[in-house]
């Protein structure tokens, strides 16, 4: 057994063999995102939960692997190419609106969360996600915490680092750790700030607090 199969068994002892993809075959779909870059990573993973997030990254830092956290893919700047080969973390799976709070105006999500799809699920409180990328029907919350979304509301209401109170983020070694929580404010360093637009390359977020808005009265 090479190096190589070694790793893919390793993988699939964490999130099964289902979720690990490393046919070159299949990797062509994970080598480029919205940008003009391409590159091809060694192989792919698809989490299913923060304890398979954090075996996954284990296994990359015992084997000195390069790591890529991917959403849908339709980031502009290139932040999920596996510009160096190693893993891509494809967290899409992790789709899971864990809880809405109307009444505090706020939501913790999974990372594979699509962007309109909240918005559709607190509507009904006249609530909603005011970061609205041009690809908000398809991308996910946690590419726009890792990329800092914009968006046409973002003029008024501000980036996606304005909306996030905090996130479980799982760190290089592979350990759990919350930034900020669902208080508006949090003593010492704001490291849920330092983290948001830091396109993954200090964490991997595995659930993310948003703060939500009224529904406007009118347009």
């Amino acid at each position: 057994m090479d190096k190589r199969e070694k790793l893919v068994k390793e993988l699939e002892a964490v999130v099964g063999k289902d979720f690990v993809v490393y046919r070159p075959e299949d990797l062509i779909a994970f080598e480029y995102d919205g940008s003009v870059d391409k590159a091809l990573p060694m192989a792919v993973v698809l989490p299913s939960s923060t304890q398979e997030v954090s075996g996954v990254v284990r296994i990359a830092h015992h084997h000195d692997l390069p790591i890529t956290a991917r959403g849908a893919g339709t980031g502009l700047s290139g932040g999920a190419i596996a510009e160096y080969g190693g893993l891509v973390i494809a967290l899409t799976r992790m789709k899971n609106i864990l809880e809405i709070d109307h009444q505090n105006m706020l939501a913790v999500v999974e990372p594979g969360v699509v962007n309109i799809d909240l918005t559709h699920a607190v509507e009904k409180y006249g609530l909603y996600f005011a970061p609205d990328p041009s690809s908000q029907k398809v991308c996910t919350i946690g590419g726009n915490v890792a990329e800092n979304s914009g968006g046409p509301h973002c003029l008024a209401y501000g980036v996606t680092t304005n909306h996030v109170l905090g996130m479980e983020v799982v760190l290089a070694d592979g350990s759990t750790q919350w930034f900020g929580g669902k208080n508006r404010e949090v003593n010492g360093y704001d490291l849920r700030g330092v983290v948001v637009g830091s396109e993954g390359t200090l964490a991997i977020s595995t659930k993310i607090v948003v703060r939500l808005l009224k529904l406007p009265e009118s347009i």
